[in-house]
């Protein structure tokens, strides 16, 4: 791939000259993007209990958290095994400041997501000068220490038992509730931070992420930054995650502790790596999958666990690269006709290479 250098003329658009909005990449991207909305807003019509609307909200959620940390694992190849800790600081911060101290649900997320910030990068900064196994543990560490902040902080938290009274969101004077309303908000909300992602996967920023995760030496060599890169795209994925958790408070209008363990950073990343890492659209495929197929294999009983792991190794065996990757060749392979290869670097949605 092309490596990011530091004139500003040879970065700032792309070889073809045309703007980035108008590529067809950013095309593709827009019917993808106008497609998800289109079926956002008509699936409620098929739905029937709040039960549903409840397991679609959790894939939303999801989805936020996913997209920030495949910015940070799948573009900049940096691992993350502590997310749900950002996610819960999220939760909590907004919980505690809007049902505690009267703080507006709105300017509580804010401030919210703004502490998470300024945390992450007090993290980040010695944590991401780690590699590999090294930079998995560290993250780890750090989710065990704010798992246990929130159940020793009684005071503060509510402890193992939860912090309870959280208020919902609402704007001009409308309510979101209901499994219903918050299905709108959650899932736009999603929708839109799809555009800022794709957006920075396809700047120069986003190009010096990817010469990150192919060499980082390499792109030292070239005037990259890479440290102040890694810290930057941390920070946001970081501050994904908050939002997702502020909202995820907001809704159920409880928080404990056990939704914020190092587990659930497990399964965030899990669901990168099913649906598809460096991959928008792969996020998706990772946070349903990992979301709603759990709730189908429930009249299992106690037999669904075995079968959700034997789906789940099925996958990483003969979709290694994710969901989404594989479900585009398949369609390229059909589209060409037998006996054509493929060129796994042509993608539609700004992802990187597998």
């Amino acid at each position: 791939m092309t490596v990011p250098v530091s004139a500003p003329s040879s970065a700032s658009a792309p070889v073809t000259g045309r703007h980035p909005l108008f590529t067809p990449s950013a095309r593709r991207f827009a019917h993808g993007w106008l497609a998800l909305a289109v079926a956002v807003a008509l699936l409620p019509l098929a739905l029937r209990s709040g039960y549903q609307f409840t397991v679609l909200n959790v894939v939303a959620v999801n989805l936020i958290v996913v997209t920030g940390l495949n910015l940070l694992m799948g573009y900049a190849g940096q691992i993350s095994y502590g997310h749900a800790a950002f996610f819960g600081m999220g939760a909590y911060g907004s919980a505690i400041l809007s049902a505690t101290h009267g703080v507006d649900p709105w300017l509580a997320m804010s401030v919210s997501a703004s502490g998470v910030a300024v945390a992450a990068a007090v993290v980040g900064v010695p944590t991401l000068r780690l590699k590999g196994n090294y930079l998995v543990m560290a993250t780890l560490g750090f989710n065990l220490i704010v798992d246990v902040i929130l159940v020793q902080w009684s005071e503060v938290t509510g402890g193992s038992s939860g912090f309870v009274g959280v208020p919902p969101l609402a704007v001009a004077g409308i309510s979101f509730d209901t499994d219903r309303s918050f299905y709108w908000l959650a899932w736009g909300v999603a929708l839109l931070l799809l555009i800022p992602a794709r957006n920075l996967v396809h700047s120069p920023v986003g190009r010096a992420l990817r010469a990150i995760h192919d060499s980082e030496p390499g792109a030292e060599a070239c005037g990259v930054p890479t440290a102040s890169y890694k810290v930057q795209v941390f920070v946001l994925s970081a501050v994904f995650a908050s939002l997702a958790g502020s909202l995820h408070a907001h809704y159920l209008g409880i928080v404990a502790p056990k939704t914020f363990d190092i587990f659930k950073s497990v399964e965030f990343v899990t669901m990168c790596l099913i649906g598809g890492m460096g991959s928008l659209w792969g996020g998706l495929a990772g946070a349903l999958l990992l979301t709603v197929l759990p709730q189908m294999l429930g009249v299992f009983e106690e037999h669904h666990d075995l079968i959700f792991g034997a789906i789940l190794l099925f996958m990483l065996i003969f979709m290694p690269r994710g969901v989404s990757p594989w479900l585009r060749e398949m369609a390229g392979r059909v589209r060409r006709g037998p006996g054509v290869s493929s060129d796994s670097r042509d993608r539609g949605d700004g992802e990187a290479r597998p």
